[in-house]
């Protein structure tokens, strides 16, 4: 989540490129000090662009978590895509999307712990709102696509409940570790192996 450069191309690439610079700035804030530190001051500082551009693109505060927390889901079912891409196109294997799954839980409690703590943050300040609903939507919707991929070729006979234990398992691991505060990370890859084994085995 580097700042932007100085901006080349159209007007409409330009404030594009303002604007996911503001929204990667609201993410690292959030991760570093918490909601209530997101201000349109704090956010120009952060991501090196004008205190106008930020009330120019949100308005509001809740404007600016929103699109954040869209940010980080789609952050989520992107990486989870390039999993199904590797292992797309054969028979479901439940031993390799372990061992992928694990690989990607792992990462993201370690390289990517700022974003973890960052997507678990926005959803309790925003839980309930409309927007954070339609966000959470979406988010649902792109990863039972993806297991609705990996689950083609399977023996499953639920797998639209069998998607659903998969997403709740990884997500209460992830956040168990991030509550936590835990940087031992040797027991997460024979958790999720036992839990997709149990799952869907």
């Amino acid at each position: 989540m580097a700042l932007v450069s100085a901006p080349t191309g159209t007007r409409a690439e330009a404030s594009e490129r303002v604007r996911e610079a503001i929204v990667a700035a609201t993410v690292r804030i959030v991760a570093r000090e918490g909601i209530a530190a997101v201000t349109h001051r704090r956010l120009a500082a952060e991501a090196g662009v004008s205190l106008s551009s930020t009330t120019w693109h949100f308005a509001a505060k809740a404007d600016i978590l929103e699109a954040a927390l869209r940010w980080t889901a789609r952050h989520e079912v992107a990486r989870i895509a390039e999993i199904a891409d590797r292992l797309g196109g054969a028979d479901f294997d439940p031993s390799a999307w372990a061992e992928e799954l694990a690989d990607w839980l792992i990462e993201q409690v370690t390289g990517e712990r700022e974003i973890a703590v960052a997507l678990y943050r926005l959803q309790i300040e925003l839980l309930g709102s409309p927007g954070a609903r339609e966000v959470h939507r979406e988010w649902g919707r792109g990863l039972r696509a993806l297991g609705d991929r990996a689950l083609e070729h399977s023996e499953t006979l639920t797998p639209d409940l069998d998607i659903r234990l998969v997403v709740a398992a990884l997500d209460g691991l992830r956040l168990s570790v991030l509550s936590a505060g835990e940087h031992d990370t040797d027991w997460l890859r024979p958790a999720v192996r036992r839990q997709l084994r149990a799952l869907l085995d």
